[in-house]
């Protein structure tokens, strides 16, 4: 799986970066045991985030009853509060199928747009990497980066999401990725 050969690619070289606090919504829900496959459609903004490696996705997904998907995804390197003090960010364009099983989602990528890269030179970041004399290393994992995710997805791509809690308007979940695991969430949108 390509994010996976990322996340490993990257693990190595990685610079430390600023730790995130998760937020919580403060209205109280009712939880449900597993999600229906109606419950999941619509637009939802979802929250992953990487430590190990660094790294912070949102991607705004659009889940439409036939079975297809399409999302706008934004990658975020290093992580920050707020994702203009990253230094990178990377956006494309994802198309393609899901399925609920069992309160897994999985998706199946199946067409990718170009990418588009951003750099955020105004981050506060950038005058400590100068400092630390890390610039040369930043600008050799950014290039990993967009290289890795500028591929096409591969035949068969996917992502599996196992929810952990759900209602209709928020879940939150795990990613597994090789040895790794991940937490993320969703709001409606």
């Amino acid at each position: 799986m390509r994010n996976a050969f990322l996340l490993a690619a990257i693990g190595a070289v990685m610079i430390s970066g600023c730790s995130t606090t998760n937020q919580q919504a403060n209205a109280k829900v009712e939880k449900t045991e597993n999600m229906t496959s109606e419950q999941l459609i619509g637009e939802w903004g979802c929250l992953t985030t990487y430590p190990a490696h660094d790294l912070r996705t949102y991607d705004r997904m659009d889940i439409k009853r036939d079975g297809i998907f399409t999302n706008l995804s934004d990658t975020y390197y290093p992580i920050m509060n707020d994702p203009e003090h990253s230094l990178f960010s990377y956006t494309r364009y994802l198309t393609g199928s899901w399925v609920l099983d069992d309160n897994k989602i999985t998706y199946l990528i199946l067409t990718q747009g170009k990418i588009w890269r951003q750099e955020f030179k105004n981050s506060p970041l950038w005058k400590k990497i100068k400092e630390e004399k890390r610039e040369e290393s930043v600008r050799w994992i950014d290039k990993i980066i967009y290289k890795i995710l500028s591929e096409p997805p591969s035949q068969g791509e996917s992502i599996t999401l196992s929810i952990k809690v759900s209602t209709s308007n928020v879940f939150t979940y795990k990613q597994i990725s090789g040895d790794n695991t991940y937490d993320g969430h969703c709001g409606r949108i």
